[in-house]
This record gives C-alpha cells, structure tokens and sequence, in this order.
C-alpha cells in the first residue's frame, strides 16, 4: 500500500497545515487520515477465497482457462505455505522435474518441513519405482516419513489412485490433479478445496486407514486405527452465495474406513434423482452396471444424458461402450483431444482428466475416480457430493467449454477410431 501522493493526499495536507501554524487543522486532518487508512488498506486486499473453492489446470495453448477458477499450483502453494503441524499427502505418483510447474509446490513442502510441520506422503507402489526421485526428496526432509501402499496384494487387484492432501486436519484438496508437472501445465484437471475441520477430518481418517493400510496393518485392525467418521454429512457450509452442502465419499468398497460413503451407490442415487440433465467427465468409461444402468434410467424418463471423455479412452473395449451409449435416445457421448503442445509432443499429457458429474442445476460430484468397474470396487479413490447453485453454475461453464469447445466430436458408431498415443516408449 502506497501512503501520501496522488493516491492518499492527506499525508501531505496535514503537513502542510502542520508548517502554516495550523495545529487544530493538523490534528483534524490527522484524525480523518486514521479513519480512512483503514478502508483503504482493506481495498487494497484480496477478498478471501471461499470455504469450498472449484480449482482448476488447464492445458496450455488451449481456450479451456476459466476466469473465476482459481489454478491448481497458486491453491497448493498457498495451503502448502499455510501449514503449521501436519501434511499428510495420499497420492496416485509424485512426478517432478526440476524446471516443471511441480517443483515450487515440493519446494513448499520442503520448507513447511524446515519449520517443523510433519510431513507424511503414501504413493502407489505400481508408480513408486518408476517415479522415485521426489519421494527419495521427502524422506529426506526433517521428519517427514513416505509409505509405498500397495492394494492390489490386500484385495488382489486395484491401486491407490486417488490424489489429494489435508493440511493442518483442516483444509483438503481432492481432485483429477496428480502430483505431475503435467497435470499443472499440459492437462485439464478439476478439484474442490474444502477449508473445514469436518470434512478434513473424513480425510485424515482416510489417510490414516490407508497410512496404516501401507505400514503392513490388516484392514480391520487399520480401520480401528483410523477411526470411525462422524456421521455428520452432508454438511452445510455457508457461501457468499447461500449454503454449500457437503459429503466426502471414498472407494473401495472392501477398504472404507468406519463411518464412510461408498461412492458409487451415492452416485447412482443422485442419478435416480436427475430430472432435467446429466453431464458427466471422465478420462476413461467402461460399463459398469451399477452406474450405467442409473445413466439409462435417466435417459428413459426423459433426462438428458451427455458423457465425455477423452480420446485416450477409445480401447476396443471402452469403445464398444461408447458407442452402445450413443444409439441410446437421450444420451450423447463426445471424445475430446487436445492438440500437441507448440514444442512437441508431451508424454502423458495433452489430455482431459477432469473426473465430475453434473445432475440439474445444483447437484455435483468431484472426485479422483473413472467410470470403470475397477475404480470403485478395488482401487483407492475419493471425491465430494456436493449441491450448491454457486459452484454448480460454475462447474456448468467449465463443462460447457469443453463440450461446445474447439477440442470434442461427437462419437459416431460407425467409425473404428484410435486411441491416442500417450507415451514415447520411454515409460514415464
């Protein structure tokens, strides 16, 4: 803040009182300069970010930014450097490059660590040791400790894919946002910041199972560990625009905490309730009775029905869903394919992950899952219900800049279509 000059001309006008022998008007003027700094400092502050914030990356070179969501690296950072006690961060893989847009977010991590907040980190053991050199950084750190889970030897399959973190037991993130340099600069990515101790606490609990989880103790005994979540959800939030109301929901179903919602039988459950749209996004789909069928349902009663994907998700198999979706009356199904960066190919990138489903007007989830079998039934996952018109209206334009947007076709039956490439042979 700027003080005296054209900005704030009291400064200089009660001096000049003050040299012309005019103390009484000095001290007035004084008086109203004490009034006024205040406000204007106040103007001069950034409004605070709301308790449940969208956040949002967006490929670069594309149309797909949306001014009134804030980008992923500026809300990690910012909750990063809030931590004072703990950071307990559950993710997918750690990938990082020293010039990359994930490197000032480790570098956060570091110095919360320097000034003695605990970190704790649980990767995936399929990715641990094709990505290994950030975690090697964590375990490094003033006590901080990295646990490998690995799900697929508890329940013979699945990995832990979702990705989020909780600073402080008080402020979560949970989104399609891996911890890759990518996913802040070459993907479009969607996730829900949720600046509350009760939804937190949902997730330090899960980060506890799953902590336990990847330090060898069986479920029932972690669950116990962990805790039960209080049974207080959904849970109202108050907005600037009203009420958010709330629930944090994870997946597996054999691997939930006590006390918590299995994700796929809400989202049936909010499908069963549509009565005037459905909109979904996804990386990936694959039939998944439970949840398809709810789609046809609703398609059926007249609601309509829009999926889309990536093209990174045109298998031979997931095509063949697709398509069958797509002869359905009331749904339409687009395949999204973002151009290759200006500078060339990118590995693992150039992509649509955003992972969200609209119903009507007011009712969302956000969350780290695809639309396949495997996601809810034997991997890690977790997302948030949500209704709240205020971000609603936001999540309906962010979708809509991808479905109307330069990047989607609709998918046609008749084409045999192929699937993007992802990687340069190198693995990573």
């Amino acid at each position: 803040m700027r003080i005296g000059g054209a900005r704030y001309p009291f400064v200089h006008r009660a001096a000049r009182f003050l040299r012309q022998g005019r103390p009484r008007t000095f001290l007035a003027a004084v008086a109203l300069l004490i009034l006024l700094l205040p406000g204007c400092a106040e103007s001069q502050r950034p409004a605070p970010a709301p308790l449940v914030e969208l956040v949002e990356s967006v490929p670069e070179e594309t149309a797909l930014d949306h001014p009134a969501i804030r980008n992923t690296a500026e809300v990690w950072m910012e909750m990063l450097g809030a931590a004072r006690r703990t950071i307990d961060i559950e993710q997918f893989y750690v990938a990082n490059t020293p010039d990359g847009a994930l490197e000032p977010v480790i570098r956060q991590v570091e110095t919360a660590a320097a000034r003695g907040v605990r970190v704790r980190v649980i990767a995936e053991k399929k990715f641990a040791s094709v990505y290994p050199e950030t975690l090697a950084r964590f375990r490094r750190l003033p006590g901080a400790e990295v646990r490998i889970l690995d799900i697929a030897s508890i329940l013979g399959g699945g990995v832990q894919h979702a990705k989020y973190f909780v600073v402080d037991r008080g402020d979560v993130f949970v989104g399609s946002q891996n911890w890759d340099w990518r996913a802040l600069s070459h993907i479009n990515e969607l996730g829900v910041r949720v600046r509350d101790s009760l939804s937190a606490d949902a997730f330090s609990r899960l980060f506890d199972f799953d902590w336990a989880l990847a330090g060898g103790i069986e479920p029932s005994r972690a669950a116990v560990i962990a805790g039960e979540i209080p049974g207080a959800f959904p849970l109202g939030i108050a907005s600037t625009g009203g009420v958010d109301t709330l629930a944090p929901v994870f997946s597996p179903r054999p691997l939930l905490p006590l006390g918590a919602r299995w994700d796929a039988s809400d989202l049936a459950e909010l499908l069963d309730r549509a009565v005037d749209s459905v909109k979904l996004q996804v990386l990936s789909y694959g039939s998944y009775p439970l949840l398809e069928d709810a789609l046809l349902r609703a398609a059926a009663r007249g609601v309509r029905v829009s999926l889309m994907v990536s093209d990174w998700s045109l298998s031979p198999g997931k095509q063949k869903d697709l398509k069958r979706l797509q002869t359905v009356p009331g749904i339409t199904v687009r395949v999204t394919a973002i151009p290759e960066h200006s500078r060339g190919f990118i590995p693992f990138a150039r992509v649509e992950h955003c992972k969200y489903l609209l119903v009507d007007a007011d009712r969302a989830w956000i969350g780290t899952s695809n639309w396949s079998p495997e996601y809810f039934l034997s991997s890690r996952n977790a997302g948030f219900l949500i209704n709240s018109s205020r971000l609603c209206e936001l999540l309906h334009q962010k979708y809509a800049m991808s479905w109307d947007g330069p990047y989607a076709t609709t998918i046609d039956p008749d084409i045999v279509y192929t699937s993007r490439r992802r990687d340069d042979g190198g693995g990573k």
